[in-house]
């Protein structure tokens, strides 16, 4: 699910000679992968695991889309 808001530019600005850069839902996506991946849940002190970064990848797209909608509707 994508919004017409979730395309308009993250950081926008006036500056027409600036080249645009992630979209809102790319960057809530971005964020949203971070905190994923910066909670191990664990003490592991090795940083290569097993993880699956797909299904991280996948619910941190459905998590950018859910704050959008969620800031669509107020």
């Amino acid at each position: 699910m994508t919004t017409d808001n979730g395309k308009r530019d993250a950081f926008p600005s006036d500056n027409d000679r600036l080249e645009h850069g992630l979209s809102k839902r790319e960057y809530f996506a971005a964020m949203a992968m971070r905190g994923i991946l910066a909670f191990s849940g664990d003490e592991d002190p090795d940083p290569i695991r097993e993880w699956d970064y797909e299904a991280f990848a996948e619910c941190s797209v459905k998590a950018a889309d859910a704050l959008l909608k969620q800031l669509q509707n107020e």
